[in-house]
């Protein structure tokens, strides 16, 4: 099982810098590191619930698609009325 951070640079998607879950400080250290000489970056760390689901046994390809229906599920909320909390476009443009 792999819980590794990762900053990625977002033009390339190049992997700047890998350490392990626990040593997570060095990693975002890392990426305002590099956001403070101007590049585009993310960092990719595993939350809670893809953690849990390596544990279980998941592939690389039931990984992909559990990102793939979060990814889905937001953009669907984002598209219907919204919420309290999250207001869709249409709400937020005058």
């Amino acid at each position: 099982m792999s819980n590794q951070v990762r900053v990625i640079d977002n033009i390339s998607g190049t992997v700047l810098f890998e350490t392990s879950l626990e040593k997570i400080h060095d990693a975002y250290s890392f990426a305002a590191m590099m956001e403070e000489n101007g590049l585009d970056i993310k960092l990719d760390a595993p939350g809670l619930s893809e953690t849990l689901i390596k544990s279980l046994g998941a592939n690389e390809a039931e990984m992909a698609e559990y990102k793939l229906s979060m990814q889905n599920e937001i953009d669907d909320h984002e598209l219907d009325f919204g919420c309290t909390i999250c207001p869709t476009n249409s709400k937020i443009q005058k």
